[in-house]
């Protein structure tokens, strides 16, 4: 999982018994690195190293981004230069390299003199995500008729809600940390398991900064949600 969280430097998940493992952060706040991840093959490498928790050679990240094993490999040595990626030990056909996240989970806290890059990485994010959703869009468009798996969940939704401080926190920690055990399940797959497949996920809420407490808020019409 890859967050943006300003706080992160100094925040520490609150401790409970039944909640997933806090996963070993690497946080990053330097605009330079910040800068370098606005790449779509590197975002893509730092995704799947950070979300399988295994080692990959250039070779097995290039096919994920239509680029060469050289370029790739050219990205990894960059992103190792921020602490992002380290080299693994070989396994099997030693030839070629290996690559590991450096941590669990990726957290992006940007600084103010930063935010040119934050914007960079989050347009990048956001175009992607307009890639994907379209992809998913035109599929579910032609086998809406044949494949009722399709119309079990949306693939979208959006809203808002009205809640207080303590309903806000509640909020965001469950959300996250349903994300935490689900990726955690994910690691446990193995490579090649004929049933699983990459789900693909992007979470965001925040406050309305307009709203001054105190004020009646009115939560806005949920949009419909978006399936098949």
């Amino acid at each position: 999982m890859t967050t943006l969280d300003p706080g992160a430097r100094g925040a520490q998940p609150r401790v409970r018994p039944e909640r997933p493992s806090a996963p070993r952060r690497v946080v990053i706040s330097d605009p330079q690195a910040v800068r370098a991840l606005a790449h779509q093959a590197r975002m893509e490498a730092l995704d799947e190293l950070f979300s399988s928790g295994r080692s990959r050679t250039a070779t097995e990240l290039a096919s994920r981004s239509n680029l060469t094993p050289s370029a790739m490999s050219y990205h990894l040595r960059a992103l190792e230069r921020f602490g992002l990626v380290e080299r693994a030990a070989s396994a099997g056909d030693a030839r070629e390299r290996r690559w590991k996240a450096t941590g669990e989970q990726l957290v992006i806290s940007p600084l103010r003199d930063s935010q040119a890059g934050i914007m960079a990485y989050t347009d990048m994010e956001l175009s992607q995500y307009r890639e994907r959703l379209a992809t998913e869009i035109d599929f579910r468009s032609q086998v809406r008729d044949t494949d009722d798996s399709v119309r079990a969940h949306p693939y979208k939704a959006q809203g808002s809600m009205v809640l207080d401080s303590e309903a806000e926190e509640e909020f965001l920690e469950r959300v996250f940390d349903l994300v935490r055990e689900f990726e955690l399940r994910s690691a446990e797959v193995e490579d090649g398991h004929a049933d699983a497949r990459r789900v693909h996920y992007l979470l965001s809420a925040f406050p309305d900064r307009g709203h001054k407490p105190g004020n009646p808020a009115v939560p806005e019409q949920p949009e419909p949600t978006a399936e098949a």
